[in-house]
């Protein structure tokens, strides 16, 4: 085994690293789209669902 140690981040200062990895004008607008296609598909359920849409229960 190798005596190196992998140096500890130093924050504030490495915080730019992040957003290499997450950066959001690359996952924003896909994961809101994604939320938007989850949100529409739960609410189509639930709206198919009997006396839970907007039509009067008998």
């Amino acid at each position: 085994m190798s005596d190196e140690r992998v140096p500890s981040p130093s924050n504030p200062a490495d915080d730019w690293k992040m957003w290499l990895v997450v950066n959001p004008a690359t996952w924003l607008m896909p994961i809101l789209f994604s939320l938007l296609v989850l949100g529409i598909a739960i609410h189509f359920y639930v709206f198919s669902i009997p006396g839970m849409g907007w039509t009067l229960a008998s």
